[in-house]
């Protein structure tokens, strides 16, 4: 009897931290501004209130990705790597 009762405690312990940790995702239905799309590669995301922050701070950003390849004479191989062709500055 007393092994029955630590069985079903042991259960109810496994059962109720389970649950505990579990990630909770709440859907907002109403709110259709909660919905995100999809973020390209490379795009800049800025929080909702950017348009509202007083005080804003300011960066380096890449405007125009391209791409530079070495080509080795000797083999033919071909190394390419993606690099900033300009720079511009954005605030957020």
């Amino acid at each position: 009897m007393k092994s029955l009762i630590k069985n079903y405690a042991f259960a109810f312990f496994l059962a109720l931290s389970f649950a505990l940790f579990l990630p909770v995702q709440a859907e907002d239905n109403n709110n259709p501004s909660s919905s995100h799309s999809p973020v390209a590669d490379g795009e800049l995301v800025l929080p909702e209130d950017y348009n509202t922050a007083k005080e804003k701070k300011c960066m380096t950003v890449c405007e125009q990705w391209g791409e530079d390849c070495i080509i080795n004479p000797r083999t033919g191989g071909r190394k390419c790597r993606r690099v900033c062709k300009s720079f511009t500055e954005e605030c957020f």
